[in-house]
């Protein structure tokens, strides 16, 4: 497994994050994407060439440049599970309200 860390000049926000997880979304090789937002570097654990993933990132227009690659024998990624329970959380109470809305609603006649 190679290890190749960008520099991204552009990439100051989770949006941008996010793009770039969109563009590198089909590549098989890519493993893991490690994200340094402040200090705008990108870090894709891969197997074999790097050329699509370098291409790719070059391709956003974000001033993203190779900076290193190297061998690593990391396998193991810590998933980010945060952002699922959030989500899953968000989507429960908002579910809670619109039954509450719904039934005053019906409750109260009311046609809105």
């Amino acid at each position: 497994m190679n290890k190749t860390i960008f520099k991204i000049n552009q990439m100051d926000c989770p949006s941008e994050e996010n793009l770039i997880r969109m563009k590198l979304d089909g590549i098989q090789e890519i493993k893991n994407l490690d994200f340094d937002i402040p200090n705008r570097k990108l870090t894709v654990f891969h197997d074999g060439h790097n050329d699509q993933i370098e291409k790719s990132i070059i391709e956003l227009k974000l001033g993203g440049k190779k900076i290193s690659t190297e061998e690593t024998n990391k396998k193991d990624f810590v998933e980010n599970t945060n952002q699922k329970k959030l989500l899953w959380s968000v989507l429960t109470i908002n579910f809670a309200f619109f039954i509450i809305e719904m039934t005053t609603g019906l409750i109260s006649k009311s046609m809105g």
